[in-house]
């Protein structure tokens, strides 16, 4: 009844007659629930608004905006960091819906481990406000926990709570900290810049306490933006550790203020992190390992990305940035030929590792690394990234001498006498296929409607342009990949071929090389402008590719979704029990995985934002490894699967369904044209949640073919719906449109067409 409730809840709120009736009684109760919990600081408060508040005025201005605008309620509860973890916790006070939800497994700051606190107390898991509540209630006796293991601080509460008031008053009035001299001996010290524009904040942070919770390792953060949050977080952090030590300044001026905790320093090698950059604990280490490995006088950086995910820089030369708007692909050369490090005349922007007696330049500026690897010698570890998440400014590098011709070679380009910035190619190359046809190497760009970092990991698109990639790679070609920010880049020509995989973003067709559309999703998105400039166009449906070709006027191509035949196949894993739903809840009521649960049905759900939705014992994990999928399939008694309703009603048959069989499993689907056909019997179909709970209640044996039939079945999808033969389709088209001169002469590559 709840998930009803809350469904017919979202329908009234999208109504704009009852929009300001809902609105007022959402915000009571999320007023009810916070209260409930008992958590408001109510020093924090006033020291962030400057006036003295009651808990329940605090909570109606947290609960009325206040939560968008960076008021917190209490300094052990990071908004941010649940963010991710918790159904609609954009939409709605994300205290709220850390308080109504079962907190098991949820992390809400960077500074403690509400999990680590939740198993040393369990009790804590039922209390209203879950670890938070608890651990707040317990302060005066107890202090506030701290580090990855939620230990009690080594400051006491009567400490603690001077040290969060005057941060947050500090952040409300402004002003700069110096920062304090090191007194730790430390043989490592991460200094951290925390940018106005940072992102994620809360998880920079918690890297520079991973790093410091290490012997012999400490961090240096300095603040540079005005937000309370970040300056409390950090005051917190150093008066519980004096291995952590802090700085507020200015916020446009981050090289000083690194300059600054790297002169206070005292450690033996330094880790530089740049404003709004990643860097993770383990990465910093691995950069002072080497460091130290190489000796006095090395100077070693990541490589730098910029926010679109293509590359920043690999260090710099005479002509600027090194590789600056290339793909990451285009390390794969430099890889191959110099191993994990690349040797560079200079560094380039500001997150770099070397020993600290060895900067003797004040860092200044956007390349902050590049005077100061001057002179020394300069790496660039190629498995090492950094990215920025904020727009990069124009590179302020000093005089260089060396050119980019050797590293240019090394990374398989050749220079170019013409064309768009920068003017290079690659030499023009052949290959022979599996069936003796000779075929020219072209450079393949896989455009994306994905993301950039860590949220790309949970899109299809990201895992199916891979094995895309990869297939077309053993054919012999050469490919990169974008995500969504990329599709502009900069080096857009040099690609020969670019392939937009169109799913919920548009994605038109390149100015260079021949472009091809495959519509793998989406399909009442697609109007006319959306398939305009390809000089192919391919639709993973074939009657909705029949009935859009009359509609759009272009010729529309089926090529159905399909699976990696490397990956999923059979390997004669038991066949278990278990009903297995793997993704997301997508923000909405799934029937096909809530309704069979409601119905007592004991459905395993693996994937994020179920919370809310489902009974937490029904959530087996957040997430899985992508390798683990095809076993996960074959053990699976029976595994579910729907579609998107825009999906459903013309055609698209999602690649869950090709993974599933071609590993050997089975499994049960809306209703899609097609399906039965296509899996002769390994996807059964139903038309209504009656009919899926009545397959699911009996003898699931007894519904679907024996195991020798399966095992047919897989080898026939593995062999006519793999990405190879997808690959293949793909360059026979490209070629085909070269022919016919489909790109206009534009080969980047200055191959024939």
């Amino acid at each position: 009844m709840l998930q009803v409730a809350r469904s017919l809840w979202r329908s009234a709120r999208d109504r704009p007659v009852f929009r300001p009736l809902v609105a007022r009684l959402d915000r009571l109760w999320w007023f009810r629930a916070i209260a409930r919990a008992d958590i408001v600081d109510l020093d924090y408060v006033r020291a962030q608004t400057g006036r003295a508040l009651s808990a329940n005025a605090a909570i109606r201005r947290y609960v009325s905006g206040g939560y968008r605008d960076g008021f917190r309620l209490n300094p052990l509860f990071v908004d941010t960091a649940v963010g991710d973890h918790l159904p609609e916790a954009w939409r709605v006070p994300a205290l709220y819906a850390y308080v109504v939800a079962d907190p098991r497994g949820l992390q809400v700051s960077p500074l403690w481990d509400a999990t680590a606190y939740g198993e040393r107390h369990p009790e804590a898991w039922s209390v209203p406000g879950g670890p938070v509540a608890h651990a707040w209630h317990r302060r005066e006796e107890e202090s506030l926990p701290f580090g990855p293991d939620a230990l009690p601080s080594p400051a006491p509460w009567s400490r603690l709570s001077k040290v969060i008031a005057d941060a947050a008053h500090r952040a409300r009035v402004g002003g700069e900290i110096a920062a304090p001299p090191g007194t730790v001996p430390l043989e490592r010290e991460m200094l951290v810049a925390l940018g106005p524009d940072e992102w994620d904040f809360d998880e920079s942070i918690a890297e520079a306490i991973a790093f410091a919770a290490v012997a012999g390792q400490g961090s240096a953060i300095a603040v540079l933006d005005p937000r309370a949050e970040d300056w409390t977080l950090a005051q917190i952090a150093a008066a519980s550790t004096a291995r952590v030590r802090v700085s507020r300044r200015r916020h446009d001026d981050a090289a000083s203020a690194l300059d600054e905790l790297r002169r206070t320093s005292i450690a033996e090698i330094i880790v530089l992190r740049g404003p709004n950059q990643t860097l993770t604990a383990g990465d910093a280490g691995t950069l002072a390992d080497r460091v130290h490995e190489h000796g006095a006088g090395t100077f070693l950086a990541p490589v730098w990305l910029d926010g679109d995910g293509t590359i920043a820089a690999i260090g710099a030369t005479g002509e600027g940035r090194f590789l600056a708007g290339h793909p990451v692909e285009d390390l794969t050369p430099l890889l191959d030929a110099d191993g994990p490090s690349l040797e560079v005349p200079a560094l380039a922007g500001s997150t770099f590792a070397a020993h600290r007696a060895d900067i003797d330049a004040e860092l200044r500026g956007a390349d902050a690394a590049a005077a100061a690897s001057v002179g020394g010698t300069a790496h660039v570890a190629l498995d090492l990234y950094s990215r920025t998440r904020s727009p990069i400014p124009p590179a302020e590098l000093p005089h260089l001498a060396a050119n980019a011709d050797a590293l240019l070679e090394r990374a398989g380009w050749e220079r170019a006498r013409t064309g768009p910035s920068p003017r290079v190619q690659r030499p023009v190359r052949a290959t022979v296929l599996a069936d003796g046809t000779t075929v020219p190497v072209l450079r393949w760009a896989l455009r994306t409607a994905a993301p950039v970092g860590p949220r790309a990991e949970g899109w299809g698109d990201t895992h199916f342009a891979r094995a895309l990639a990869a297939a077309l790679r053993r054919q012999g070609q050469e490919v990169v990949i974008d995500a969504y920010p990329a599709r502009h880049r900069p080096t857009r020509h040099l690609d020969d071929v670019t392939v937009a995989l169109r799913g919920p973003e548009p994605l038109e067709a390149s100015p260079f090389g021949t472009s091809l559309l495959w519509i793998i999703s989406h399909p009442d998105q697609i109007g006319t402008d959306d398939v305009a400039g390809f000089d192919a166009v391919f639709s993973a449906s074939a009657p909705w590719a029949r009935r859009a070709a009359a509609e759009l006027g272009v010729p529309i191509t089926p090529l159905l979704q399909c699976t990696d035949a490397t990956r999923f196949r059979p390997s004669g894993a038991p066949r278990g029990r278990d009903i297995l739903f793997v993704g997301t809840a997508r923000g909405i009521l799934r029937p096909s995985v809530v309704e069979p649960i409601r119905a007592g049905i004991p459905v395993t759900v693996i994937g994020p934002d179920w919370r809310g939705w489902i009974p937490a014992d029904r959530i087996a994990a957040t997430g899985v490894d992508n390798d683990a999928l095809p076993d996960l399939y074959e053990r699976a008694g029976v595994v579910l699967n729907d579609h998107w309703p825009a999906m459903r009603e013309r055609g698209f048959i999602g690649n869950r369904l090709f993974d599933v069989v071609a590993a050997g499993g089975r499994a049960i689907s809306d209703r899609v044209e097609g399906i039965d056909a296509l899996f002769e019997g390994a996807v059964r179909t139903y038309g209504s949640i009656p009919e899926l709970i009545d397959m699911l209640s009996g003898d699931l044996d007894e519904i679907f073919p024996t195991r020798d039939v399966l095992a047919r079945i897989a080898e026939r999808v593995r062999a006519e719906h793999s990405f190879d033969a997808r690959a293949r389709a793909l360059l026979d088209a490209a070629l085909h449109a070269r022919d016919d001169g489909g790109d206009d002469g534009k080969s980047p590559t200055g191959l024939a067409s």
